[in-house]
């Protein structure tokens, strides 16, 4: 049986590019699966491996949701529910309690679409039912599955994995803990102690079971040094990350951390114009200014960003009181997207040692 593999890489350490440049060094006859959650990442990596990998059908780009339809509910079905069919994807229905119909309406509404809150759950049930046979199936398909952003799963996509961890298949996880702002299902209750960051946990316990092995890159190609220290300081020593190293070597008139008082922004906007970042819509709401939310920017590098802190930045900065782990995460996201400069606006520093920047 292939290891099973997971790479934990810092914000800029080309996660997504590995995966990129391992289909690249692949034999031509190698059948590949790459699988992410999001749209927009499924949409980068088609055009990175068509750009650099050109025309090879083995190498197949899928989304996880698609993954679980297409290759365990659709196929194995009817060892659950027989002679029902699958007519589509309900992306928006809430949780549905058990009925009277064997469950049956929990996992599909009245017009036959599979519920994506269900969704994995439904795999999960499929693969016991039929004794694994998707997976069995999957083996005699593909010879390799890289999974990108695997922090974004939970809930029953873990047993998924678990599934996937004991088929003939190498599988390659890649992923960064620090950023995991995103679930397939924020109502999932299964695992729910393995949410967002906690899955860092699940990770190491299969580790500790000899079904995963785990490489932590800590090199970033992003960030400057200044930065990448700062975004490892928002998490405390018993998460055990390896402290990040930035290979950045660019240097400009405005490198590193700097607060501005909130009477400056307008001259920095004008001089640096950067990426200006807030938590959410609640945030600098009174501020006429084109924000992104810290979530959006995902996956996004600028040179400059700003960023407007949210009361639990602020005393993070003031006085070093700790963040909630969902909102480090959210904030590391923030910070490292900046290859050069983070501004962060701050009108009292209290005991901050980031230098003030002065128009």
């Amino acid at each position: 049986m292939p290891d099973n593999q997971l790479t934990l890489a810092v914000a800029g350490a080309r996660k997504t590019q590995g995966i990129v440049d391992a289909c690249v060094a692949a034999p031509p006859q190698e059948r590949i699966l790459v699988l992410t959650y999001t749209t927009a990442n499924q949409d980068e990596l088609r055009r990175r491996i068509a750009s650099q990998v050109g025309l090879r059908p083995a190498i197949e780009v899928m989304g996880w949701f698609t993954f679980l339809i297409r290759h365990f509910v659709k196929p194995a079905l009817p060892f659950v529910y027989s002679g029902v069919r699958v007519t589509g994807f309900d992306f928006d229905s809430m949780p549905q309690q058990y009925t009277s119909n064997e469950a049956y309406e929990r996992y599909f509404n009245s017009e036959a679409q599979v519920r994506r809150v269900h969704l994995a759950q439904l795999a999960t049930r499929i693969s016991d039912a039929s004794q694994n046979a998707a997976v069995a199936c999957l083996s005699r398909i593909y010879d390799t599955i890289y999974i990108d952003e695997t922090q974004d799963l939970c809930g029953y996509d873990l047993e998924i994995l678990l599934r996937l961890m004991k088929a003939p298949i190498a599988l390659h996880m890649v992923g960064d803990v620090r950023q995991a702002v995103l679930l397939t299902n924020e109502r999932e209750k299964k695992h729910k102690r393995y949410q967002y960051m906690k899955i860092w946990g699940w990770f190491r316990e299969q580790q500790k079971k000899g079904q995963l092995h785990i490489e932590q890159r800590a090199e970033t190609w992003r960030c400057r040094q200044e930065i990448a220290s700062f975004a490892d300081s928002l998490f405390d020593a018993s998460w055990a990350f390896t402290p990040t190293t930035s290979v950045n070597t660019t240097c400009t008139d405005h490198d590193g951390l700097f607060l501005v008082h909130e009477t400056d922004v307008p001259a920095y906007l004008e001089q640096f114009d950067p990426l200006l970042l807030r938590q959410s819509a609640n945030s600098a709401k009174n501020m006429p200014y084109n924000f992104m939310n810290f979530r959006v920017s995902k996956g996004l590098s600028r040179p400059r960003v700003m960023i407007w802190p949210t009361s639990n930045i602020c005393k993070f900065l003031q006085s070093s009181t700790r963040l909630e782990e969902r909102a480090a995460a959210e904030f590391y996201v923030a910070v490292t997207r900046a290859e050069q400069s983070v501004a962060i606006v701050l009108n009292t520093p209290g005991e901050s040692p980031i230098p003030y920047w002065r128009p």
